[in-house]
């Protein structure tokens, strides 16, 4: 296959939305939660068990625990997939839902889904090295604990080292939710390549700037209360932002022949 071609007549076009549309997709993906309670937690609970070995295999290495939470959030977009899946089911009026066909939906494009794990995967280990190589730049002797962190995270030696390494991540964070906003949804809907979907969500962010910044902050803040709630809140907070994505990729990506 032509990774840099549609392997149908199907051409996306990316529309405008405005930033109140963000809430509209929130609430649209509530309702499907609603429609698909059991299914769709299932993937919530999955969440919430990320959550907990991270916390447990990592408490006493910070400079992973840190480094796996941003990888949390950078491979959110893929690991709902299956959610992405109960949204299209849902759609298409489906009144009780295909569990198997969503853990198993990526196979309708493998190809497309292959690549774009191997780049996000390079994408997440460039992160994981900077962020390594940030601790051993900025703290000498052993690495301190995840406790001491945070009782002297606003100390003014350690400024330096938050604002470079936040700097840093929000970077990596932004390009990945630029070339995964609708590439996921994408590649699911259709059979179209990863650099397609990638080149065609990068586009979707930038032609919607304001409304993608919105949307960004809404995940954040969302995936925040989750953590802050000792994770058991992304039992419902994941599912919903997974739903609702599918709403947000119908909203900003139509085809033409």
């Amino acid at each position: 296959m032509d990774i840099t071609h549609l392997p149908s007549r199907d051409h996306p076009v990316v529309h405008h939305v405005k930033p109140s549309d963000a809430v509209a997709w929130l609430k649209l993906g509530y309702r499907d939660l609603q429609r698909a309670p059991a299914d769709a937690m299932l993937y919530g609970v999955a969440f919430v068990v990320m959550g907990f070995l991270l916390v447990f295999y990592f408490d006493r290495a910070p400079e992973y625990v840190i480094t796996l939470s941003t990888m949390f959030l950078l491979l959110g977009p893929f690991l709902a997939i299956g959610l992405y899946d109960i949204a299209r089911q849902l759609e298409m009026g489906g009144r009780r839902i295909n569990l198997a066909q969503s853990l198993m939906s990526w196979r309708g494009n493998i190809q497309s889904f292959s690549l774009y794990v191997v780049l996000l995967t390079v994408l997440v280990f460039a992160w994981f090295r900077v962020s390594l190589l940030m601790f051993a730049l900025f703290f000498e002797g052993p690495l301190p604990t995840i406790d001491s962190l945070v009782v002297n995270a606003l100390r003014p030696e350690n400024l330096a080292f938050l604002i470079a390494y936040f700097g840093t991540g929000f970077f990596f964070a932004l390009f990945t939710f630029a070339i995964s906003m609708v590439s996921i949804p994408m590649m699911l809907d259709k059979d179209v390549d990863a650099i397609t979907a990638m080149i065609t969500s990068f586009q979707a962010v930038y032609k919607n700037l304001l409304t993608m910044v919105c949307w960004a902050a809404i995940i954040v803040a969302l995936t925040a209360v989750g953590f802050l709630t000792y994770f058991i809140g992304l039992v419902f907070i994941m599912p919903v932002i997974g739903l609702a994505t599918w709403h947000a990729y119908r909203a900003l990506i139509t085809y033409e022949r």
